[in-house]
């Protein structure tokens, strides 16, 4: 028997469970002990999507009553299982206990597209909680058949149907369909990320909910903590061989020769070379890495910009197109006659996503089909790239999601699926591929850089009159599909899928504005992180707040609610205000100890939404952090955060405040330490030494969160806590300092420079 383990299959046995469209065709329910090796499963048919229009393809209940329920996306951490375990518990009537999910296997779980842009709750919550209901409706028509009493005249507990007058009358969830199949055909709304059921159905009110709303503990925690959850990087499979790649060292170098090694490798199998991809395939991972270390590889210098200096070669680069985001009034004659104006440019680095556990997948070419073990944040997306890679049917590739160690965009481009799948299928035996830490770091997609000029004008009462944004910066899509590195090394990969990361409109409200996107051509392989922009365009917006609002005289905070008009941000804005003791009309410094300075800084996000629910519906927060400099040093710390969180309907409140905190400590990590480093065409932020992160010792003393629970639909609330903090940072800088630094990150070298620049210039 094979040895495979997933995060979702370690619930179960700790193997492979066979495809689950055979066997209920076979007649049964997907029994959650029941497994078979993949030698066997290798050899069933091919792997068709599952029908989403069927709601046994959402959810089944076993012969000994647990529940399996099935859904396209997955969980990179963020908690979102959890609610999905309590969203199905609530609309079933069964306790959380019995439900087991299976999370992005393609030959399993319907399409829904990929989990990105915090959406998972919003969209699909609704879906999830729609097939309960439906089950819970035709499973309560039974009972009433088999109780012979009127449907309206029967309530569930915990999965046992009851007649409300007569407590003998009763029958149980398995007893009524265990092992077996619904067979009823839902109507749909929409596809893949969209997807809605149309369904018979009432949701319960929220008014009645038990589950949904409640601090239910994550189910992922326990087997994390003791150390037996499985992540990718524990996945094994018999026969399995071990591959590496080998990443040019240049962006753009192109492999010119492959020259041997210097000495044997013990248990090399194959050095795999086709255009620009070089793999490595050994008996053992010890074999791959000395290999991958080892080999001798030509590699042809590098055609395109230096990157030395980034912030010049993305102002400088190629435009591909220019995108006009939002046009009110004529900000450019209003520019011209305020009373008084800004005009500033902001600075944003490019970062990596820097996974704890570097990119690794398994793949096995066995009959003319794929199966595939990845992290991926698309499922099915990993699906259609490696079959248009391999050119092969997408109906004979099977991804089956295993939980990564990080991702949050870095695995929207699958890069080591993409390597274990060409290895395998050239060598015809299952294969690992792990890449090293400095191949994460040196060649994963990075989040792109941007340089953004804001000009402002103001009345002369102190009010915005014109608002003038522009965002130089590649598309943070580029990656999303067909641009995985081994298809690019291939050379036929797909060009540009979308453009997305460019200009955002600001969350207030003025009466001329032109916002405006330059995307550019892209200077090295680009994937979106924890927000797509978000930090980016923030960082400039916010400061730029700050900068009216001193020119202005007005206070921050109350300069902000002048110019807001949604009645949410502004509660969010006044709550964290209240939290932190905000004290408005004075100066926002204060006293930090000897040799140290300290300012308070505000920041926030939040437009008002659609009256649609859209893909990146995003809730509304604003930060508001205390920070300590050393001007002599420019050595600079978070002391305090505050945050003020509205993302509608609470779900889940501890899972919420997880991610809260855990997206603000990410935000201070990027706004005073993340920076990709180039030299020529090279990245020399190799690892964690030249691209530090936040330590736990830095982390602020107090982070207070405040949630507003409102009974409006969820909003995306994994990447909006993210945004703010480093312009919050940077307002606090200003307030401690007088100086104004707008660029990231906040490094001591950064700062001291900006500080004796700001001395030099105050002296005259």
């Amino acid at each position: 028997m094979n040895q495979i383990s997933s995060s979702q299959d370690s619930k179960q046995t700790g193997q492979l469970a066979m495809n689950r469209r055979h066997f209920l065709m076979a007649g049964g329910a997907l029994v959650i002990s029941f497994a078979l090796p993949s030698s066997l499963r290798a050899q069933t048919a091919a792997f068709p999507a599952i029908a989403p229009d069927r709601l046994d393809s959402w959810l089944a209940v076993g012969e000994d009553g647990n529940v399996t329920v099935f859904t396209g996306r997955i969980d990179m951490g963020t908690g979102t299982e959890t609610v999905y375990v309590q969203a199905v518990a609530e609309e079933l009537d069964v306790p959380v206990s019995v439900i087991r999910i299976i999370l992005g296997d393609t030959a399993r779980t319907p399409e829904q597209g990929k989990s990105t842009a915090s959406n998972s709750i919003l969209l699909n919550l609704p879906p999830m909680r729609q097939a309960a209901a439906e089950a819970r409706l035709n499973l309560v028509e039974m009972a009433a058949k088999r109780l012979n009493t009127p449907a309206d005249k029967l309530t569930v507990t915990d999965g046992v149907v009851h007649a409300t007058d007569d407590a003998t009358k009763k029958v149980s969830y398995r007893d009524l369909i265990g092992g077996k199949r619904f067979d009823i055909k839902l109507e749909l709304k929409g596809s893949g990320i969209t997807t809605e059921i149309v369904g018979r159905a009432k949701l319960k009110d929220p008014s009645q909910f038990k589950v949904l709303g409640q601090s239910v503990p994550r189910v992922d925690i326990p087997a994390k903590v003791i150390g037996s959850h499985k992540f990718v990087h524990d996945v094994k499979v018999e026969g399995m061989l071990h591959g590496t790649v080998v990443l040019p060292p240049e962006i753009g170098a192109k492999l010119v020769s492959v020259d041997g090694f210097p000495r044997e490798i013990p248990g090399l199998v194959k050095v795999v070379t086709r255009g620009s991809f070089v793999g490595i395939v050994t008996e053992t991972e010890q074999a791959a890495v000395q290999a991958r270390n080892e080999i001798k590889v030509t590699w042809s210098r590098a055609e395109g910009t230096d990157l030395t200096d980034i912030y010049k070669a993305v102002r400088n680069a190629p435009i591909v197109k220019d995108v006009e985001e939002q046009k009110v009034g004529d900000a450019a004659a209003a520019i011209a006659s305020a009373t008084s104006t800004i005009e500033s440019e902001y600075f944003l680095p490019f970062n990596t996503h820097g996974m704890m556990g570097p990119s690794c997948a398994v793949a096995d070419w066995r009959d003319g089909k794929m199966t595939i073990w990845t992290g991926t944040q698309w499922p099915d997306g990993t699906r259609r790239d490696v079959a248009d890679m391999l050119g092969i049917p997408a109906d004979n590739v099977r991804v089956i999601w295993t939980a990564s160690a990080g991702s949050y965009g870095r695995l929207g481009t699958d890069d080591a699926a993409a390597d274990a799948a060409l290895l395998s299928k050239e060598i015809g035996k299952p294969v690992r591929v792990q890449w090293q830490r400095n191949d994460e770091h040196r060649a994963a997609p990075f989040n792109p850089g941007a340089v953004i000029k804001v000009k402002a004008g103001l009345d002369a009462n102190g009010n915005i009159t014109a608002w003038t944004y522009e965002n130089w910066t590649a598309s943070h899509s580029r990656g999303e599909r067909g641009n995985m590195a081994a298809w690019r090394a291939l050379g036929n990969n797909p060009d540009y899928a979308r453009l997305s990361g460019g200009a955002d409109k600001p969350s207030y409200s003025f009466p001329n504005v032109q916002v405006v996107s330059h995307y550019t051509d892209e200077l090295a392989r680009a994937i979106y992180m924890r927000s797509v922009g978000g930090i980016q365009n923030v960082f400039a917006i916010e400061s730029a707040m700050d900068e009216l609002a001193a020119k202005a005289g007005v206070d921050p905070i109350e300069f902000r609610l002048r110019h807001l008009k949604d009645e949410r941000m502004k509660a969010v804005l006044r709550a964290v205000a209240e939290k932190a003791q905000w004290k408005p009309g004075t100066t926002q410094r204060f006293d930090a100890g000897p040799g140290l300075i300290g300012g308070r800084g505000v920041a926030m996000v939040g437009t008002e939404g659609p009256a649609t629910v859209t893909i990146a519906d995003q809730a509304y927060v604003a930060t508001i952090v205390d920070v300590v400099v050393n001007k002599s040093t420019g050595e600079a710390y978070v002391k305090n955060a505050y945050v003020g969180f509205d993302a509608g309907r609470i779900a889940n409140p501890d899972g919420l405040r997880n991610q809260i905190e855990g997206g603000t400590i990410m935000g201070i990590s990027r706004a005073m330490k993340e920076e990709v480093t180039f030299d020529g065409r090279s990245v020399t932020s190799s690892d964690w030494a030249a691209y530090p992160v936040l330590r736990f010792s830095e982390a602020p003393e107090i982070l207070e969160v405040i949630m507003l629970d409102t009974p409006n639909r969820p909003k995306g609330a994994g990447e909006p806590p993210n945004v703010p903090p480093a312009a919050a940072i940077g307002n606090a800088i200003n307030a401690a300092t007088g100086i104004r630094v707008r660029t990231l990150p906040f490094t001591p070298e950064r700062l001291k420079v900006a500080f004796a620049e700001g001395t030099r210039k105050a002296a005259g």
